[in-house]
């Protein structure tokens, strides 16, 4: 419950015309909302290991059109999520967009309702919980008029939510990830076009590092593809399946996620159908250029 410092389920709230807000541009009294893209990983390799436990990456991050949507409402405090996998996750105050709002805020929110329209898979090696966070954080900020670059006190609180906010709180579309996670090298962003295979299974971040051995490190494109496959050799046949479709299959983070980059729009959309004849659930995407951006809305009268 919001008076224990989690949030409770929220109805939802009409609203219709929309402007692009900054801080010092935002009315409390309006509804903000704000994209929370997916991410690929095209390369990831691990290169440590800390005294704490935590793996140390160097990795390729870039940003996808693919993306949960984030409603921050006045008028009360409460927490409403719906679509992709809704069902299976927490309304609590462990919710990562809750706790990323409460953290942008500075405190659980008194008169703010978050509403969290999932559409990137759970458990998929798309990070739409840790780019849930992130939207949560921003919105957070924008709502209490503060600035969205994070200082290294807020980097540190983000990476303790989850180890990919930070690069979705860094206000860039591609870059090197290095140490924790922590560490964001902005790159020049490059149009491509993406094809998502989505497994009918999730894979724990956590089990995926458990599995991997460290000989394993810095061998591969992306050294969590060994591990994954161990855990879930149903990989090899969705793997096959891809490259016998005209695919060059990819692992993106801890999968289960398989992608390909397509030299066009027109390729992408072929493969994605020959796919689909399958059976397979996919998803025809592209990366992004920049960062979403929050937008502040005027409610409709009834």
């Amino acid at each position: 419950m919001a008076g224990d410092g989690g949030p409770r389920r929220v109805s939802g709230c009409r609203i219709g015309h929309h402007r692009t807000v900054t801080p010092e541009t935002h009315d409390a009294s309006a509804p903000l909302r704000l994209e929370a893209p997916a991410k690929l990983n095209l390369s990831l390799r691990v290169v440590g290991r800390r005294d704490d436990g935590l793996h140390e990456l160097d990795s390729h991050f870039v940003l996808l059109e693919l993306a949960d949507r984030l409603l921050l409402l006045p008028g009360c405090s409460g927490l409403r999520v719906e679509g992709e996998g809704a069902a299976a996750l927490p309304l609590g105050a462990e919710n990562l967009a809750w706790r990323g709002l409460a953290a942008g805020m500075g405190g659980p929110p008194d008169l703010a309702c978050l509403s969290l329209e999932k559409r990137i898979p759970a458990a998929a090696g798309l990070a739409g919980g840790s780019s849930d966070a992130a939207a949560a954080w921003r919105l957070g900020r924008a709502w209490i008029g503060a600035g969205e670059a994070p200082s290294a006190d807020d980097v540190a609180t983000l990476a303790a939510i989850g180890a990919d906010v930070p690069f979705f709180t860094s206000g860039v579309a591609e870059a090197r990830v290095t140490g924790i996670g922590d560490t964001i090298t902005p790159l020049q962003p490059v149009p491509r076009e993406v094809v998502l295979v989505h497994p009918p299974f999730g894979l724990p971040t956590r089990d995926v590092f458990a599995e991997l051995r460290p000989e394993e490190w810095g061998t591969q494109e992306n050294d969590l593809l060994a591990p994954a496959r161990r855990l879930r050799p149903e990989l090899d046949d969705l793997f096959a399946l891809v490259a016998d479709a005209g695919g060059r299959p990819r692992l993106t983070g801890s999968g289960p996620t398989i992608f390909h980059l397509a030299d066009d729009a027109e390729s992408a959309a072929a493969l994605a159908q020959r796919l689909t004849t399958t059976g397979l659930r996919v998803t025809h995407t592209r990366t992004r250029q920049q960062p979403a951006t929050i937008d502040a809305f005027e409610e409709d009268s009834e």
